[in-house]
């Protein structure tokens, strides 16, 4: 098959797709929260309330339209592979999944060894179910870039390892992680935190970001309830309330809630959060606190 039969025929399923097309786009903003001593940190990312809309999986795809509408002139201008590339991007975010795959298995026989295709082709493959090659092809995404997605996809290959059986099976209560943040209306530092890419344990800055990042694109596509979700999404709550922002993990251990979480610790420490809101309002904030999870300088 040609790369221009292929082209024309991928940009035509996308065009019928932007018929029925919405989820809101959000501008890059700084923000600010409370840690768990009171104090106020400054913070580079979504936080508490600015953070609550991006826990939801949109039902409309509006904000796809314009994307896909220049996606597809850029590509039927130049079939280049960032342009294909992008346009196997926007049939996964249409749920065309079959035309992705074909598309990208493509771009792998005519620019082999990109990064950007594995990764996207071990999406696509989770997304119809294929779990089995996702992991093969999200491995090969990490073997060929291991700062792929902001270093964090040994997240997803745990994920899929998780689905397909191959971890341990956590302690009851607890994550595919096994993370042991304890009982305590404080979470817990866990004793031992999980290996990224590089095989070194993590610390609690690149744990709460590999959530982030991987959830916020999980959640995208994966509505609630969902128990493997929701059992991440506490985790990333417990990290919040332990070294980053209280009001973001208010809003994280609701979302955890949403997507089955049946934890007991989520109303002890939501109680933890509003107590600690209501210490801080009553007293000046001054100078920076310190935030395990909060960016490095």
């Amino acid at each position: 098959m040609g790369s221009q039969t292929l082209n024309s025929r991928s940009l035509r399923l996308v065009l019928i797709a932007l018929l029925s097309v919405s989820l809101p786009v959000h501008a890059c903003i700084n923000e600010s929260g409370t840690n768990s001593r009171g104090e106020r940190i400054e913070l580079s990312s979504h936080a508490g309330q600015n953070l609550k809309p991006h826990l939801v999986t949109a039902t409309s795809k509006t904000w796809l339209i314009e994307w896909s509408r220049h996606t597809i002139d850029a590509a039927r201008k130049d079939a280049s592979f960032n342009n294909l590339n992008n346009l196997a991007a926007v049939l996964i975010r249409h749920g065309r999944l079959p035309e992705a795959v074909a598309l990208l298995q493509f771009l792998e026989r005519k620019y082999p060894g990109r990064y950007e295709t594995a990764s996207n082709v071990g999406t696509a493959y989770e997304l119809m179910g294929r779990n089995e090659d996702a992991l093969k092809w999200i491995q090969v995404g990490l073997e060929r870039n291991p700062a792929d997605h902001q270093g964090t996809e040994w997240l997803h290959v745990h994920i899929l390892k998780a689905k397909l059986g191959r971890v341990a099976a956590p302690a009851p209560g607890r994550s595919i992680l096994d993370l042991d943040f304890g009982n305590g209306a404080t979470p817990s530092r866990p004793p031992r935190l999980p290996a990224g890419n590089a095989g070194k344990p993590l610390s609690l800055y690149e744990l709460g970001q590999a959530l982030r990042y991987q959830l916020l694109e999980r959640i995208a596509f994966v509505a609630a309830p969902d128990p493997m979700v929701a059992g991440l999404l506490l985790d990333w709550a417990n990290l919040e309330l332990l070294a980053g922002t209280v009001e973001s993990a208010d809003v994280l251990y609701d979302a955890a809630r949403r997507y089955g979480s049946k934890d007991a610790t989520i109303a002890v420490r939501k109680t933890q959060v509003a107590k600690i809101l209501t210490r801080a309002k009553a007293r000046l904030w001054q100078g920076q606190g310190n935030c395990e999870l909060c960016e490095p300088e």
